[in-house]
């Protein structure tokens, strides 16, 4: 699966489509039966179709131009940012388990893990994030509680900036 923002909009607008369709196929049921229904439903259809059609030219052609010139699509690097803190949480709270020692198996740890660091390499994230990234996951790895959650503040902070600063 493919999160590159041209094929996120070509799903949506073809929800849409389906969604405006079966509209259109409702309200011309209720209004006249059968035939109603049909036209109604074609033609909010190919509305929908239409304006995605022009739609999503505009949205592939920027998408491809910010690839270009070395940005991401707008938003693209907050989402990432964001879905990097979590799996970092994730890995945090599998190293110091909330319930007691022993509570997450060492195989979950290592899985968090590697998808912790997976996520950090993520394309998009803004490299200062990074850097506050790497240096949360060597304070979780050194096992200091203090200095993990003092990381992570760190990484939170950056991350706030980060979005203050669009």
């Amino acid at each position: 699966m493919d999160p590159a923002p041209e094929h996120m909009s070509s799903r949506t607008v073809a929800a849409w489509t389906v969604a405006l369709a079966a509209l259109g196929g409702m309200t011309g049921f209720v209004w006249g039966g059968g035939f109603l229904a049909v036209t109604c439903g074609l033609s909010l259809a190919g509305g929908g179709a239409l304006k995605a059609v022009l739609s999503h030219r505009r949205t592939v052609a920027t998408a491809r131009g910010d690839r270009a010139a070395g940005t991401g699509a707008p938003g693209h690097g907050d989402g990432a940012a964001d879905t990097m803190m979590l799996g970092i949480h994730a890995y945090k709270h599998s190293v110091f388990p909330l319930s007691g020692p022993g509570a997450v198996d060492p195989a979950e740890c290592i899985a968090r893990r590697e998808e912790a660091y997976r996520l950090t390499a993520a394309e998009g994230i803004p490299h200062h994030i990074r850097e506050a990234a790497a240096a949360t996951l060597e304070a979780i790895d050194g096992g200091c509680e203090r200095a993990a959650l003092s990381a992570v503040e760190d990484l939170r902070g950056a991350i706030r900036k980060r979005h203050c600063d669009l």
